[in-house]
């Protein structure tokens, strides 16, 4: 079995077709980067949006009173 390429600088040129793949690696890398990125600041958006709503649910319900606690006399 004979190794296909025989140095790191033909395993970088690919048999000239280098260019093309190490751009689509960096582009699919990028990409999955990016995704990442977007995902965890719409998850921390997403927290601070229900956060914010959870606060006003509660000072909502601490305003208005409950007319199941009420004593009935």
């Amino acid at each position: 079995m004979q190794p296909y390429f025989y140095s790191v600088s033909e395993f970088i040129a690919m048999g000239e077709h280098g260019i093309f793949v190490w751009s689509c690696w960096a582009i699919t890398v990028g990409m999955m980067l990016i995704f990442i990125i977007y995902s965890r600041r719409q998850r921390q958006a997403l927290i601070k949006q229900l956060t914010i709503q959870q606060a006003r649910q509660a000072q909502r319900a601490a305003k208005t009173p409950n007319p199941a606690t009420k004593k009935s006399s």
